[in-house]
């Protein structure tokens, strides 16, 4: 146990102690150690909405989500300028029943996240369409989340059926 330790050590010194662990142990460490686990990764999601006003009221909602969308991907600055501060971060839910509602159990969660990229298409049915007003008839947003933390087994919970997909 102790050779195969200083051994597993050796080879981690880079292809110098590699080499020492092969002529000196006759051993190699196994490679397929490092394809199934190589640590834990964030992962990213990406939405994609196609938001058409059909009135001022509509228009108006529509121009308030997307300027809320790149305004929060953007960083703060300080009040000296000398810092700036790190985006807003945001909670995504699937919610069931409207805003109020239970969340969707059968569709995936999400831990805390950041808006890595927010991107809007002007004229998303491939022509330059307004309102009388100038606001398009059409826009189409794709955003692109990332978790700030990577999902762990005991997110999970407990191992009992719940019912629930969870992560």
């Amino acid at each position: 146990m102790k050779s195969g330790i200083a051994a597993v050590i050796a080879s981690s010194a880079g292809s110098i102690g590699k080499q020492a662990l092969q002529r000196g142990q006759g051993m190699v460490v196994n490679p397929n150690m490092e394809l199934l686990f190589g640590g834990p990764a964030m992962r990213d999601f990406s939405f994609a909405f196609k938001l058409s006003p059909r009135s001022m009221k509509e228009a108006e909602t529509v121009v308030k989500i997307i300027k809320f969308f790149k305004q929060g991907m953007a960083p703060i600055r300080s009040q000296s300028n000398f810092f700036l501060k790190a985006p807003h971060t945001f909670n995504l839910e699937y919610k069931q029943g409207g805003p109020s509602g239970r969340l969707q159990p059968y569709l995936n969660k999400f831990k805390e996240c950041a808006l890595k990229s927010c991107t809007v298409q002007y004229t998303p049915d491939g022509n330059y369409n307004t309102f009388t007003d100038g606001v398009m008839t059409s826009y189409s947003m794709q955003l692109q989340f990332a978790e700030l933390e990577p999902i762990f087994n005991d997110d999970y919970g407990s191992g009992s059926f719940d019912a629930s997909i969870g992560y």
